[in-house]
């Protein structure tokens, strides 16, 4: 008997756990939004947010009248707010519900009523957030999923705009709105596990192609709607997992699934998919890895400059973690700017995590072989084939190499003049390169 009351009461503790570290994720989520649209910009003026906010702060009253409150400490003259007294008001409301669940109340009310006030928060929040996206160059980071869900959906403020009428209240909100885009500080190829690349011998015309960049990509429009089931809770429970802990575990498993999920879809070219499944793992562990695959995905589908930015943003996560290195140079490398492409390819050789450390010396080779340097490019590869050296291609590109500098060497003793000047000693042969 005594036992079964000791589990009861860890449950109910357990319990109280997870709803409060919930309810301090939705508060941080949306004091991140409310701070940019009130200190950062201007979308506090825009008849949206305004709206917004005055239905906002009658829906807290409403839920506090409801759940919390009996109507003689209400009062049932609801006044209009700012959105800076409304984000006040949202702090003491989850302030009191953080005490709440700390007090021996009706355990299945005080549930429902901080579910209900978390989804409230995470309803109003998704409207701002696409309002600031719509908006605005500021980035907001998204809540961590511990047991909320993402939900795709249109917002509201959208649903209720024509297309013409959103085309021109955006046009009529120009001038309230800061014109300079912002960098978020806050903290995403060729990488263990990615697709391979050819290693191509480029010509200047290749080097001088523009990449396709202006397009809006899919983590900068999918904001998702967040949403707290409380049947995800109590079945969180049930199923034995009853400790913060363990949310560490269920994230981790959701984070490698969409990792799995992300490279098959690269594997069939559905890079809007892969995107999506990438960005959706970041929500769950932002690290250096589904950054860098980030980059990878932008640069599969030509936005260099994105794919470049995931890079350096994976870098300042994990500087010890090798990938985003040899990533970034080989977007150099496809700019044509070889020297400092090489610069990437030197530090992504001494990193300390690197699973594949041949692919920096292969690139390394290309970059090279782009500047007609045969012998320093077969120094690379020869490097690389010590540390791969069942890779095939690379063995078949290493014996080509050789032949190609015998010959050059013994038809001509201004070999390096030949191979700097236009393809007068260029072997034909060497186009069909080891991959990476």
């Amino acid at each position: 008997m005594k036992e079964n009351k000791g589990k009861q009461i860890l449950m109910e503790e357990n319990i109280r756990n997870l709803l409060t570290s919930e309810l301090h994720c939705v508060w941080s989520y949306f004091e991140r939004l409310t701070h940019a649209i009130t200190d950062l910009s201007k979308i506090e003026q825009l008849p949206e947010s305004k709206e917004l906010t005055q239905k906002m702060n009658f829906d807290i009253v409403e839920l506090l009248e409801v759940h919390v409150f009996s109507k003689e400490f209400i009062n049932e003259n609801v006044k209009s707010v700012s959105l800076r007294e409304l984000k006040y008001k949202c702090k003491d409301t989850t302030e009191l519900l953080e005490r709440m669940i700390r007090l021996d109340l009706n355990s299945d009310k005080t549930l429902d009523t901080t579910v209900n006030f978390i989804n409230l928060l995470y309803e109003y929040a998704y409207e701002w957030h696409n309002l600031l996206s719509d908006f605005s160059e500021l980035s907001i980071q998204l809540p961590r999923v511990n047991l909320i869900e993402a939900i795709v959906s249109t917002p509201k403020h959208l649903m209720q705009l024509d297309e013409e009428i959103n085309a021109s209240l955006k046009e009529e909100t120009e001038e309230l709105l800061e014109t300079e885009p912002r960098v978020h500080s806050s903290g995403f190829s060729i990488i263990d596990g990615g697709a391979q690349v050819d290693v191509e011998f480029m010509d200047d015309e290749d080097l001088d192609e523009d990449d396709d960049e202006g397009e809006d990509t899919l983590e900068d429009k999918v904001i998702p709607l967040f949403k707290l089931s409380k049947e995800n809770i109590i079945r969180f429970q049930g199923a034995g997992l009853g400790s913060i802990g363990s949310l560490e575990w269920q994230r981790d498993k959701k984070y490698d699934k969409l990792l799995h999920d992300g490279h098959e879809a690269v594997f069939e070219k559905d890079f809007d998919i892969a995107l999506e499944k990438f960005t959706k793992a970041l929500n769950y562990k932002e690290t250096a890895e589904v950054l860098t695959l980030i980059g990878w995905v932008h640069s599969l589908e030509g936005r260099l400059d994105k794919a470049k930015s995931y890079c350096l943003k994976a870098i300042q996560s994990d500087a010890d973690y090798g990938p985003p290195y040899n990533d970034l140079g080989t977007y150099l490398l496809t700019e044509g700017q070889l020297e400092e492409s090489l610069k990437w390819f030197e530090m992504a050789k001494k990193a300390i995590n690197y699973q594949n450390r041949e692919y920096p010396y292969i690139n390394s080779g290309r970059a090279y072989m782009s500047s007609k340097n045969l012998p320093k490019a077969l120094e690379e590869f020869s490097k690389a084939l010590t540390l791969a050296p069942y890779h095939e291609e690379l063995h078949a590109t290493v014996e080509r190499l050789k032949k190609s500098i015998h010959s050059a060497s013994t038809t001509n003793d201004e070999f390096k003049v030949n191979w700097q000047g236009t393809a007068e000693a260029e072997n034909s042969d060497l186009d069909d390169s080891p991959i990476n």
